[in-house]
């Protein structure tokens, strides 16, 4: 299994994976508290096969799900697969391990995946995070990220506000924008756009860490983002020349909405 990858300042940005789970979405209902680190989703409340409860990223910008090396070993989950983790930048060869149990409070999903790699950059800055929920978790369900209540919520809803469809792209959702195919990404600390050249002379470069390598991005400026006829948002994206996967456009993270309700049972997104 082939998995490609692009991580984005700091945080997962992208992971993919050939997701092959059978979901149960809007089948179960519950809840989670989420903190906020730099504006990242976090939840404190995960088991991994009843061992916890640990603190882990939520990321809607990657399909799979990611623990720490040292931490799969404490509680004994043993390789069972190995997978060339690729980016546009090179490749190296990860551990994972299947069959295991997730559980976040009411919500529970077996016979998840997970990858003992990719946590290098999160776990230098939150030494206390153990992993990443990426779409093998997320996907069984419908939820709502709910920035203003600080909630992750599980269970069909009845949402105001305004609707799209989505499509999945190698396991993620994905929405068409006025800037094209944006991947919905929690992990995302800036809207990004790929095959865009930054603007020559801004003086802002920054570095992308992925787990292979590393490079230099810039920013382009007052990009206007808009949804279904609704103008969400105006401002600077970074701007990454090479596109890493056929598609995609860019990365929109949820931080600019208020509250998103992720339909995985009929299609569709309703966002404030």
């Amino acid at each position: 299994m082939k998995i490609n990858t692009l991580m984005g300042m700091l945080a997962i940005a992208g992971i993919v994976a050939q997701a092959g789970q059978d979901g149960t979405a809007g089948r179960v209902a519950g809840e989670a508290r989420m903190l906020f680190r730099d504006g990242h989703p976090v939840v404190d409340g995960v088991y991994v096969n009843g061992h916890g409860p640990y603190g882990f990223l939520v990321d809607t910008g990657t399909n799979v799900d990611l623990i720490d090396p040292h931490l799969a070993e404490t509680i004994g989950l043993t390789p069972t697969f190995r997978s060339e983790l690729a980016s546009s930048m090179g490749e190296t060869i990860v551990p994972g391990a299947d069959g295991i149990e997730v559980r976040l409070g009411l919500v529970k999903a077996d016979g998840q995946k997970f990858l003992f790699a990719g946590l290098e950059a999160i776990r230098h800055r939150w030494p206390d995070i153990q992993g990443v929920l990426g779409q093998w978790f997320l996907s069984n369900f419908d939820y709502t990220v709910d920035f203003r209540g600080k909630r992750l919520e599980f269970g069909k809803q009845d949402r105001t506000g305004t609707r799209s469809r989505f499509r999945l792209i190698n396991g993620r959702t994905a929405i068409s924008t006025s800037l094209g195919v944006l991947i919905l990404d929690s992990g995302a600390d800036r809207l990004v756009l790929f095959g865009v050249q930054p603007n020559i002379g801004s003086g802002l470069m920054s570095e992308l860490r992925t787990v292979t390598r590393s490079q230099q991005i810039g920013m382009v400026f007052s990009k206007q983002l808009v949804i279904e006829g609704r103008k969400i948002w105006t401002g600077d994206a970074i701007a990454i020349p090479s596109r890493p996967e056929p598609g995609v456009d860019g990365l929109l993270p949820l931080s600019l909405f208020k509250i998103i309700y992720v339909c995985n049972s009929a299609g569709y997104i309703v966002f404030e």
